[in-house]
């Protein structure tokens, strides 16, 4: 597992354990226009494995997006949203801050999920 960016403290295991670990709430699953807290937050990249058309496996690499808000965990695997994430966290640096979920249908019809800064959120 590697770590492109976070506020987690990597020292501490069980802090990493559950932002890499277990059951998080898919944030494709949130209504748009709700407004999260972001209080701890990580973006890694992780090995997976896969079976391959017509037999074997294949290894590959997958950039996934945990945070926790109001003591829930939030998880997603798009990069439209995590580049989005990335963004705001390199705008607000270490100032606390809220996103709100956005999103909509691309060209091709298919539902996209994506954030903004909550800019009203103290």
């Amino acid at each position: 597992m590697n770590f492109i960016q976070t506020n987690i403290d990597q020292k501490d295991k069980k802090q990493i354990y559950r932002m890499t670990k277990g059951d998080s709430l898919k944030i494709q699953d949130v209504a748009k226009g709700t407004s999260l807290p972001v209080d701890l937050f990580a973006v890694y990249e992780e090995e997976k494995t896969r079976n391959k058309q017509g037999g074997g496996t294949e290894t590959y690499t997958e950039t996934v997006l945990c945070f926790t808000s109001n003591g829930k965990k939030y998880g997603t695997i798009s990069q439209t949203f995590i580049k989005s994430f990335l963004e705001i966290v390199d705008v607000m640096e270490s100032d606390p801050f809220a996103i709100i979920i956005t999103g909509g249908k691309t060209k091709n019809g298919r539902e996209y999920v994506n954030c903004e800064l909550d800019c009203d959120e103290d």
